[in-house]
């Protein structure tokens, strides 16, 4: 196991976790809904009263459909027909009707979705705002992650800047950005459901108790599960940063460009800042020796070509046949 696997920092308190997505449900756009398979409103969040006009004790426990009107041509099946989008739906509010936006996916025997109103226009004041919003959105997520950070010398903090550097080396637009940012801070979240007797034991961990971190990828997307407005790269990247190139590491076993992007690249930054970092059973390693460890995982561990990036862009060291690197 890389460094970085080692459990032996704080854990996060299951109720700082429930407070954070909280937090982070609250500060969601548009307004959330949960129905059962009957298509009747079991639960709402997000802004649900600004963009509805409506209260959730009057919504609850009743039909969307008697305040949401979809097109015509979803119907019969309409919200009960599986996953699906619409930005054709009128809502229905005290003072007419509203053109609006509704997503919605099946869960089994529920139906999770989200109402956002269409701007008329994006003037200078709008956009000002939308600015704002996403930065606070931004720290709400920041907030959930580096909870789990204490004791790890601002390891996510260092991961969020690593990936992020990496992402703009490879010159990815702005929501495969945003999905690397959110991911890198959000990637070991499951660790909050690892017992603290094993994050915190000072010993080699046992065969049982190493099963039990590996679960923490899986955790992580459970956890992260009910903030619908994260983009899947975000899920991609907490669900498969532990994912080995030669399809080695898990939790799926996945291998090569299989491996989604946002989660190839928060693997680099995760394994180098575990690297460089000192630990209670390690000193920090040099850039220099860091680097030459994810250049000798290029392509069994790492994706050959985003080691390549992250040395010679993100770094700023030459690659070996090209010369020894300065530290």
């Amino acid at each position: 196991m890389l460094p970085d696997d080692d459990p032996r920092f704080p854990a996060l308190s299951a109720q700082a976790v429930v407070n954070a997505r909280e937090l982070l449900l609250s500060a969601q756009p548009g307004a959330l809904f949960l129905l059962d398979h009957a298509g009747v409103v079991q639960q709402v969040g997000g802004d649900w009263t600004s963009v509805t006009e409506t209260e959730p004790d009057e919504i609850i426990g009743r039909p969307l459909a008697s305040l949401v009107r979809l097109p015509a041509a979803t119907y019969p099946e309409g919200l009960l027909g599986g996953d699906g989008r619409s930005n054709e739906a009128a809502l229905l509010t005290r003072t007419g009707q509203l053109r609006v936006s509704v997503s919605w996916r099946r869960h089994g025997e529920v139906i999770a979705g989200q109402i956002e109103r269409l701007a008329k226009s994006q003037g200078p004041q709008a956009s000002s705002e939308r600015q704002a919003f996403m930065r606070s959105l931004d720290q709400a997520v920041y907030c959930l992650g580096t909870a789990l950070d204490a004791g790890q010398g601002n390891h996510v903090q260092r991961m969020v800047s690593y990936a992020t550097r990496l992402a703009q080396a490879l010159a990815l637009g702005p929501e495969e950005l945003q999905a690397v940012r959110w991911g890198a801070a959000l990637h070991d979240v499951g660790k909050s459901r690892v017992p603290p007797e094993i994050l915190w034991k000072p010993g080699p961990l046992s065969a049982e108790e190493f099963d039990i971190v590996i679960q923490h990828p899986v955790w992580g997307t459970e956890i992260i599960q009910p903030l619908e407005f994260l983009p899947p790269g975000v899920t991609a990247a907490v669900r498969h940063h532990h994912e080995r190139f030669d399809g080695q590491g898990y939790p799926a076993g996945l291998s090569g460009e299989a491996i989604p992007m946002t989660a190839r690249i928060v693997a680099i930054a995760d394994v180098f800042d575990a690297l460089t970092s000192a630990r209670p059973y390690k000193a920090a390693w040099t850039h220099q020796r860091a680097a030459e460890f994810l250049i000798g995982g290029a392509g069994t561990q790492f994706d050959a070509w985003l080691v390549r990036v992250f040395v010679l862009d993100v770094l700023g060291l030459p690659l070996p046949e090209e010369g020894g690197a300065q530290d």
